[in-house]
């Protein structure tokens, strides 16, 4: 068998030591890019996660730039509701790797998928807690532009309750002041079915209102078990969520309060004009249908208006 058509295997192996202190374990996951897994730290006695690029993958640079970003975005955001970056460095082969807080638990994709439709309180705390994470990063300038259940980890609290951690910020960009070179992005950034209809267009030209879009598709798909916008490939879809309204959410359930799907409908408006102007506003008008819901706003709120 050619090289070219042998299996990728990660390049790490179970009992390898990285760095002299990182000891490798299982494989927890593995995607396009990236091997994600367990390793313990030989000095702290703990678990972490190791993220190491596919070999092929850190061949590219623009993969590796991406992969970096990720670290320093994740970096600067403080929340519990995001996953900890705690250290970066490069296999001897050259191949990069992070140090990421070790989570047990699983996306809401997967749970989402095991326990279908979600009554409105339990899905609007889990958006909630994610919207905490990005409130923060937005207030630092910073557009995660790939949120999707997949990327929203659930783990859990030393008391058993449930924290959602934002995963995955390897396609983010700065606005504003803080921008930078590598935001010069082209072509289709992110998951198109969480896109909104400017990120479709443009994914440089986007703003925090992009993932207030992608929060309204996350929170329909949480209630309704179905994404708004549904159709048999991509160029079916890129017209649904450029030109079509959603799906209306009675067409899956009767027992969502208007309101709520009123809600909805402004975080999925087609003009960023006519949406949310940022999550604290989003989060406000969730406050009615989960009650307990109100102290997430609040610090939504504080995190927004407070300064930089």
């Amino acid at each position: 068998m050619s090289d070219a058509l042998k299996p990728e295997v990660p390049p790490l192996s179970e009992g390898d030591v990285v760095d002299g202190k990182y000891v490798v374990g299982r494989v927890l996951g593995e995607g396009g890019m990236a091997y994600v897994m367990e390793a313990h730290h030989r000095v702290l006695q703990e678990k972490v996660a190791l993220k190491v690029l596919r070999e092929h993958v850190a061949q590219e640079p623009d993969s590796v730039k991406r992969f970096l970003r990720e670290a320093r975005a994740a970096a600067k955001i403080r929340s519990e509701h995001v996953a900890r970056v705690t250290d970066v460095g490069s296999l001897p082969s050259g191949v990069p790797y992070l140090v990421m807080e070790h989570l047990q638990g699983e996306d809401l994709d997967a749970y989402s998928t095991r326990v279908g439709r979600m009554h409105a309180d339990e899905a609007i705390g889990y958006v909630l807690q994610a919207c905490e994470a990005i409130a923060e990063a937005h207030s630092i300038g910073l557009v995660h532009r790939d949120l999707k259940p997949g990327n929203l980890f659930r783990a859990t609290r030393a008391d058993g309750s449930p924290c959602v951690k934002v995963l995955d910020f390897g396609i983010s960009k700065f606005t504003g002041s803080n921008a930078t070179v590598g935001n010069n992005t082209h072509g289709m950034l992110g998951s198109p079915i969480y896109m909104s209809p400017e990120q479709i267009r443009s994914a440089k030209d986007v703003d925090a209102r992009t993932d207030i879009w992608a929060i309204g598709v996350i929170l329909f798909e949480l209630l309704a078990a179905s994404p708004p916008f549904v159709a048999k490939n991509l160029a079916q879809l890129v017209m649904k969520i450029t030109y079509e309204p959603p799906a209306p959410m009675k067409t899956f359930r009767a027992d969502i309060d208007p309101g709520l799907e009123a809600v909805l409908g402004k975080c999925l408006a087609k003009n960023p004009e006519q949406r949310f102007q940022d999550v604290a506003g989003l989060a406000f008008a969730l406050v009615p249908y989960a009650p307990a819901a109100a102290a997430s706003a609040s610090r939504i709120e504080r995190t927004l208006t407070r300064k930089a």
